[in-house]
C-alpha cells in the first residue's frame, strides 16, 4: 500500500471539461478529481495514462488524496442555482483499494445525494463499497462507467495493477443486477497490440468481448483508439506515452509495432490533439464495433475522436448515454432535476432561445462559468 498524504484542496472545484470547439462530444459536466494528476495518485499505473502528463501534475512521492471536497462542493452549491452534473473522477480512479481514499468517496457521494443532483463515476475498480450508502444502488440519475481496456491478455499489459478482467467484468454484472445504469469503456483500443498477440483473428477478440460485455448488463459502449503523446516525462525523462505503447507491442510483435508508428499519426484540432489511429482506420474500426454492439442489444459512441454522426449509435443524448441532467435549486435548497435535459447543451438546445433550464447561455460548446449557473428565467 502506497504512502497517502491527506490535504485540504485548495480553490472551488466547479469546473467543466476545457473544450471551447464545435466538435465538442462531452455534455457539460462539473469535474470533481479525488486527488490531484500525477504518477503517484493512482495505485492503478496504467501504461497509456494520460493523467501523468497533465499540466498541473503533481510529481510528490506519496498518493495525495483531498480530504475537503464535500466541504468545498457545498459552499459552491449555495451559491448556484443550476447545478451541472458531477463526474467522477477524470484524472485517477476513485474506487482505488485505498481505504482513505474511498471514505473520502463515501461523503462525497452521500453529500452529493443528499443534494439531489445527478452524478456519473468512471473506475476501473469496485465502486460496491458505496452500496453501504443508504438508496445508493437505485438513487436517479447516475450512471457508472467501468473500463475494460481489452481482454485479460490486454490488461496484464497495459494496466498490471488495477483489477483483473474477471473481477471487472464482475462489477458490472452485480450492480448491473441492481438496476445500476452501467457502460463500459472500451477504452483505449490498440488494435496494434491486439493484432501483435492475436494475429490475424485480433477482430474476433474485439466480437467477443463486446458478446461479453453484452452478457454483464451493460447497456452501451464507449470506445476510443486512443490519444497518445511523444512528450516525456518529468520525473523520467527517457520515455513517452508512445514510447510506452510502442513498447509493448514491439515485444509481441515487430512488425505490429512497426505498423503502429506509421498509422498513428499527430492531428491537432478539437479535443482529440496528439497521435491517434488514422481517420480511415479508427473509423472502419468504430464503425465495425458499433454494428456488433448494435447486434447484441446495446448502444455505441467513441470518445471524443469522431463526430457522432460518423460511428455513435442513433438517438444518444451524448456519447455516454445514460441523461445526467443539470438540476435547480428548490425553495429547500435541494435540487431537482431538469425534465428535458441532456447536458448536452450546444447539441440538444441548438438555438433554443429558452432552453429547459432557462439559461441561453449554456447553450455553447465553451465551458460555463459560474455566472451561468444562476436561474435565467425565475
Amino acid at each position: 500500500m502506497p504512502q497517502v498524504k491527506l490535504v485540504p484542496k485548495k480553490g472551488s472545484t466547479l469546473h467543466d471539461f476545457p473544450y471551447a470547439t464545435p466538435g465538442r462530444k462531452c455534455p457539460h459536466f462539473w469535474i470533481i478529481n479525488v486527488t490531484p494528476p500525477g504518477p503517484a495518485h493512482c495505485v492503478h499505473n496504467c501504461l497509456y495514462c494520460y493523467a501523468r502528463q497533465a499540466i498541473y501534475s503533481d510529481y510528490s512521492p506519496e498518493t495525495v488524496i483531498y480530504n475537503n471536497l464535500p466541504e468545498l462542493v457545498e459552499r459552491d452549491l449555495k451559491k448556484i442555482d443550476l447545478c451541472p452534473p458531477i463526474s467522477i473522477s477524470n484524472v485517477s480512479d476513485p474506487c482505488q483499494p485505498i481505504p482513505a481514499l474511498r471514505a473520502e468517496v463515501k461523503r462525497l457521494i452521500k453529500l452529493l445525494m443528499d443534494c439531489g443532483v445527478a452524478f456519473s463515476i468512471t473506475t476501473k475498480g469496485d465502486p460496491s463499497f458505496l452500496l453501504d450508502l443508504p438508496g445508493f444502488a437505485s438513487y436517479q440519475p447516475k450512471f457508472i462507467g467501468v473500463t475494460i481496456e481489452g481482454t485479460s491478455d490486454v490488461l496484464k499489459l497495459l494496466s498490471p495493477s488495477a483489477p483483473p478482467f474477471e473481477k471487472r467484468l464482475e462489477t458490472v454484472r452485480r450492480l448491473s443486477a441492481l438496476g445500476i445504469d452501467m457502460l463500459v469503456r472500451l477504452d483505449p483500443v490498440f488494435i496494434h497490440l491486439f493484432q501483435a498477440l492475436y494475429g490475424e483473428k485480433w477482430f474476433a477478440e474485439i466480437e467477443r468481448l463486446v458478446e461479453t460485455f453484452a452478457h454483464t448488463g451493460a447497456r452501451h459502449i464507449v470506445s476510443s483508439t486512443g490519444r497518445l503523446s511523444k512528450r516525456t516525462f518529468p520525473d523520467d525523462g527517457s520515455t513517452s506515452l508512445w514510447q510506452r505503447v510502442y513498447g509493448v507491442i514491439c515485444k509481441h510483435s515487430p512488425e505490429a509495432s512497426r505498423r503502429f508508428a506509421c498509422d498513428y499519426v499527430y492531428e491537432r484540432g478539437g479535443t482529440s490533439q496528439g497521435y491517434l489511429l488514422r481517420k480511415d482506420l479508427r473509423l472502419d474500426f468504430h464503425r465495425r464495433v458499433k454494428d456488433i454492439a448494435e447486434a447484441h442489444g446495446m448502444t455505441y459512441a467513441t470518445c471524443q475522436e469522431l463526430s457522432a454522426k460518423e460511428a455513435d449509435s442513433a438517438g444518444l443524448p451524448h456519447c455516454e448515454r445514460f441523461l445526467t441532467p443539470f438540476s435547480r435549486k428548490q425553495e429547500d435548497s435541494r435540487f431537482k432535476p431538469i425534465k428535458e435535459c441532456t447536458a448536452n447543451c450546444h447539441v440538444s438546445c441548438h438555438n433554443l432561445l429558452n432552453p429547459p433550464c432557462g439559461q441561453p447561455k449554456l447553450v455553447s460548446p465553451r465551458p460555463f462559468k459560474m455566472c451561468h449557473l444562476k436561474w435565467y428565467n425565475r
